[in-house]
């Protein structure tokens, strides 16, 4: 077995662990990983049998794991949370300074912050309805989005190696502050983890692999918080990102043989839509089974709805984070949220009649 089937067996095997420590709340296990660590040394020439002891011993670790982990948290902890808080509550309060309308102010906290509570009842069951209510929720996307505004405001740092290794540092560390303030949920913490394990293999050795950043970002969330395993979040989210790793290459592959590398502006459009729907369609076919048992239905129109509201989604999420930046400058700050407040409004208005 190679190290990247290796390296599956062994998440799984953690994972497992996890959802089997809810089981074992009260025992420890330190004397039996103790006894599988010796067992894996001895074991060490024979291939099969050390894949079969490292599987069963992270299977324990997992359950370890979870078995002596506490609800509780630490005062830092419960002091970073109030920060996070307070920056959220901060931002949420420009955000209401400087969009005009109310059904706007709830959108673009929901888009930036991951808050839903000024959301209305009927733009709620608008995106549910066209089956668009992840979009509500932060995920890959959104952090996906706020990382290009990041990567776009530390630009300028980037004169020589040792600055951009400074804005690679500085990028990183924003985007997991961004996470913090957000709550930490397991999209958007799976999400930063992954670029930052991408981004740093492809600044040491240019690495493109898709599934290793993925499989460290399960293990780093189940090792810091082993109930995330069992949260529909994690599930969907992780479900979501295998269907692009493993389903999208074929689809992006027949994209490439219909439109080539063609400079017609109408083609590279439509192919850009296909990538679109062909994302879209493998997030779907992966998520399908997890959400008719957890929901019991799926919208019929989710593909159309979701080629239409993309692009106006991804719009909404700059025009909130630049009311939120830059909506205080004189002369061009207003400007600035009223466009902003503007394709917020235009994003409700097409949920609503594809919900409708």
């Amino acid at each position: 077995m190679d190290s990247r089937r290796l390296g599956v067996a062994i998440t799984f095997s953690f994972l497992l662990g996890t959802v089997a420590g809810r089981f074992l709340v009260g025992f420890d296990l330190s004397f039996v990983i103790i006894l599988l660590l010796g067992a894996l040394y001895l074991a060490r020439k024979r291939a099969i049998l050390f894949i079969l002891l490292s599987c069963a011993g992270f299977f324990i670790l997992g359950a370890q794991r979870k078995a002596v982990y506490s609800a509780t948290v630490s005062h830092t902890e419960q002091h970073i949370e109030n920060k996070a808080v307070q920056i959220r509550d901060h931002v949420s309060g420009k955000l209401s300074e400087r969009l005009e309308k109310e059904s706007s102010k709830g959108i673009a906290t929901a888009l930036l912050l991951g808050d839903r509570s000024g959301l209305d009842k009927e733009i709620k069951t608008a995106f549910r309805n066209a089956g668009i209510s992840h979009a509500l929720a932060l995920s890959g996307m959104h952090v996906g989005i706020i990382w290009s505004i990041i990567c776009t405001l530390t630009a300028a740092f980037r004169w020589n190696y040792r600055t951009r290794i400074f804005s690679f540092i500085l990028s990183i560390a924003i985007i997991f502050t961004y996470a913090i303030i957000t709550g930490l949920s397991p999209s958007v913490s799976r999400a930063c983890i992954m670029i930052a394990v991408w981004k740093t293999a492809g600044l040491l050795c240019q690495s493109d692999d898709r599934l290793g950043p993925l499989l460290i970002a399960a293990f780093a969330i189940a090792l810091f918080n082993p109930m995330a395993v069992e949260m529909i979040g994690f599930q969907l989210s992780f479900a979501a990102v295998a269907g692009i790793v493993f389903l999208y290459p074929a689809i992006e592959e027949s994209i490439e043989k219909v439109f080539g590398t063609r400079k017609n502006i109408g083609l590279r459009i439509a192919a850009g839509g296909a990538r679109l729907m062909g994302i879209t369609m493998t997030c779907q076919i992966a998520t399908f089974p997890l959400i008719l048992l957890y929901f019991g239905r799926i919208s019929g129109n989710f593909l159309i709805s979701n080629l239409v509201s993309a692009p106006l989604v991804t719009l909404s999420v700059y025009g909130s984070a630049a009311a939120a930046l830059l909506g205080g400058i004189p002369a061009i700050g207003g400007i600035i949220s009223d466009i902003a407040s503007a394709i917020i409004e235009i994003l409700r208005q097409v949920v609503l009649f594809l919900g409708s």
